[in-house]
C-alpha cells in the first residue's frame, strides 16, 4: 500500500473517503455509525478521524484520537486539506483498495476468471484486472483511471 496512514471518516465525508481510497489510503467510512463507536474504532485501530462535526471533533480531543476537522464543503478542497495538514504527497494511482468497501484488491492472474463480470469490450482490450475479495467488484486501468489520475494531478500537483 502507499502509506501507513489510516483514516476513518464520519458520515458526511463519503466522497473524500472514496478519493483517499483512490490514492491508496486505508479509509473506513460508514454511512451510519454512532460517534462513540467511531471514536472507539479510530482509537483502537490508530486511525486519523476525519470529520466535519465540531462536537465530534471536540469529543475526540478527550481521547487518544488524531482528528482533522474538515473545513470545506467540496471533496477537492477536503482532499487538499488532508494532504496539506499531514504533509503527504500524492502517489501514482496504485489500484490498491476497493473504492466501495476498502478491501485490498487482488491482482487477477487469469483473466478468464472475470470474463463474465466485465463488459466484452473491456475483457478483449484490457490485460490487467484487479478484484475485490470482499464485494467482488472488478477494476482495470481504463479511461476512468486516466481521468482520476488527471484529477489528482490537477488537485494535488
Amino acid at each position: 500500500m502507499t502509506s501507513e496512514i489510516r483514516f476513518i471518516a464520519d458520515c458526511m465525508l463519503g466522497k473524500l473517503s472514496r478519493w483517499l481510497r483512490i490514492c491508496g489510503f486505508d479509509t473506513l467510512y460508514y454511512r451510519q455509525i454512532h460517534d462513540p463507536d467511531l471514536l472507539e474504532r479510530a482509537e483502537k485501530e490508530n486511525r486519523i478521524l476525519l470529520t466535519r462535526d465540531h462536537a465530534l471533533h471536540k469529543l475526540s480531543q478527550h481521547r487518544h484520537v488524531k482528528t482533522i476537522l474538515i473545513a470545506h464543503d467540496y471533496y477537492e478542497d477536503q482532499l487538499k486539506q488532508v494532504f496539506q495538514e499531514l504533509n503527504i504527497q500524492a502517489h501514482p494511482l496504485p489500484l490498491g483498495r476497493c473504492l466501495v468497501c476498502n478491501a485490498v484488491l487482488q491482482k487477477i492472474t487469469d483473466k478468464t476468471q472475470i470474463e463474465h463480470r466485465v463488459p466484452d469490450y473491456v475483457f478483449d482490450t484490457e490485460q490487467e484486472f484487479y478484484a475485490c475479495p470482499a464485494c467482488r467488484k472488478v477494476y482495470w486501468r481504463g479511461t476512468h483511471w486516466v481521468e482520476m489520475r488527471r484529477s489528482l494531478e490537477r488537485l494535488l500537483g
